[in-house]
């Protein structure tokens, strides 16, 4: 089941995050250029307020960009949908490497852009969740948060070797970076024509025969397979049986009673992973690293492309070493608590020991602001950057699975429009109190982990309900961050300390009850 085919075909899809990444990552060094300054007219007075505009015109366009790739894709699949979304972030990109003054136009082409990176972020973790394996469905769906980090470190770097090796006379210091934003574009069209379409899109279209044969391709399987068959089965009798309880509806299912406890919680946890701050970073990494104390564009973008490497380095740790073995819940809930650790310790020194305007070298506490920047990096890297984008591709019924992600996505860049919005004018106007409104929501955020977050690493995806089953709030029996075998009730129960009939357990395969008894009587042993 595992193999070269499923890997490539993941990293195909992966370069979707490539995009969003370097997108999103690119524009926050770019604009602290000077030729870029100069050409766009910023000055003292409209700086802070342009440069949100240029970040948050990316942002609306990848809002609508989501909800209308929602509609697209569940007509018309999920490859045609990535292709769409290359051709039209690829408009954008010329339209914002083609003016050199005019304001409106890059305006226009971060939008248009925005329209693609939007639908490509809604497509990329549903693709995946839809072509994994359960064993391994974590680890790809971490691999897509590990290529946005790439795309945002390689973007990191480009605008450091452009600010630095190229004339700042001309343009090419900015256009340089710009342009190479058709990249990804170009590489997300040609691997969206040969990737095999979804198998759970195509059973849910009714192509059944057409679905059998793709998963057949990706898993390297004969078609008379035991395990690829119980895989199809398990496919075909959920989407089956969804479509029997309503009656043949689609999006008005996301507000069905045994819907609308997911649709709130993966609204709520893409508000989470923008209200942690790591946009305010992302974004304007140079101007936080010149406020707490480097300054110079030169040494800010170079600590902003350090922050894109140690990102990059421990999302990868996690995709090898922690995606499945730790699960969803733990890493959420001690990336929240150490982010909030982070962010109050850099607001509480920025407030006592501020950096002096016109001192040569950073100060100790600067150094010690900095080293608590990388604390959060590492932190977000590990948790709240790679599991939402798993965790919201695979708690929905296949039949809304994309209604539903669009939905969590586009809240998530509704969120995102406001940080980018709000962070240059918080930094301007309340200074440090900024890291400090940062670490109080983190702090908030682990609270609502620890009571709503379930765990769901393993649980094949025809058997979220029962895991939802309890309503909003987890019951005190789910609290624990061990890896769930689901009953009827929604209750957690833990195999190697009880026993149970097998026979009266629902939504759990019997290979993980099988697994989890063996590995217990092991222990006792």
């Amino acid at each position: 089941m595992f193999n070269y085919r499923l890997y490539m075909t993941a990293a195909t899809a992966c370069i979707g995050g490539l995009l969003f990444g370097y997108d999103t990552g690119f524009i926050g060094s770019a604009v602290q250029i000077e030729s870029f300054q100069r050409d766009f007219g910023l000055n003292a007075s409209n700086m802070a307020n342009i440069k949100g505009n240029i970040v948050a015109t990316l942002q609306a366009g990848c809002f609508f960009g989501t909800i209308f790739m929602s509609f697209f894709t569940a007509r018309y699949g999920r490859r045609w949908g990535m292709a769409i979304a290359s051709l039209v972030f690829n408009i954008g990109a010329i339209l914002q490497v083609v003016t050199t003054s005019d304001l409106n136009v890059l305006y226009a082409g971060r939008a248009i852009s925005g329209l693609g990176v939007g639908a490509a972020s809604m497509l990329t973790p549903t693709y995946l969740s839809e072509v994994a394996p359960r064993r391994i469905r974590g680890k790809l769906g971490t691999a897509y948060g590990f290529s946005i980090f790439f795309g945002i470190m390689v973007s990191y770097w480009i605008d450091y070797g452009c600010e630095r090796g190229l004339s700042a006379a001309g343009h090419d210091q900015w256009r340089v970076p710009m342009g190479l934003q058709l990249v990804p574009g170009a590489l997300l069209f040609v691997g969206a024509v040969f990737i095999k379409e979804s198998p759970r899109w195509l059973i849910k279209s009714d192509n059944r025969e057409k679905a059998l044969s793709n998963l057949c391709y990706i898993r390297m399987a004969h078609p008379e397979d035991p395990e690829l068959q119980q895989e199809y089965q398990d496919i075909c009798f959920s989407i089956d049986e969804e479509l029997r309880v309503s009656h043949g509806a689609t999006i008005s299912e996301m507000f069905l009673p045994q819907n609308r406890v997911r649709v709130l919680i993966g609204f709520a946890i893409m508000i989470c992973q923008q209200f942690s701050g790591t946009n305010a970073l992302t974004y304007y990494a140079p101007l936080l690293f010149q406020e707490i104390g480097l300054n110079g564009t030169s040494s800010s973008l170079f600590a902003t492309g350090v922050y894109g490497i140690v990102k990059t380095v421990f999302s990868m740790a996690f995709l090898l070493l922690l995606a499945e073995r730790a699960g969803r819940r733990l890493p959420l809930f001690v990336g929240a608590i150490s982010m909030s650790s982070a962010m109050l310790i850099i607001g509480i020194v920025l407030a006592c020991k501020p950096p002096l305007p016109d001192a040569s070298s950073p100060s100790s506490a600067s150094i010690g602001m900095i080293v608590m920047v990388y604390i959060f990096c590492v932190s977000y890297s590990m948790s709240w950057g790679p599991v939402p984008f798993t965790y919201v591709s695979e708690i929905y019924p296949n039949r809304i699975r994309e209604y539903c992600v669009a939905m969590g996505l586009a809240t998530q860049w509704a969120f995102n429009y406001c940080i980018s919005r709000i962070v240059p004018l918080a930094m301007q106007n309340i200074g440090w109190r900024t890291f400090l409104m940062f670490g109080i929501f983190n702090a908030a955020i682990a609270v609502f982990v620890f009571f709503v977050i379930r765990e769901t690493s393993g649980i094949a995806l025809e058997h979220m309900d029962n895991l939802f089953s309890t309503g909003f709030f987890m019951k005190p029996s789910q609290w624990n961050m061990r890896k769930p075998v689901i009953i009827g009730n929604g209750d957690v129960i833990d195999i190697p300390d009880l026993e149970l009939d097998v026979k009266n357990v629902q939504g759990a395969h019997m290979e993980d009850i099988e697994s989890q008894s063996i590995s217990g009587s092991s222990s006792r042993k």
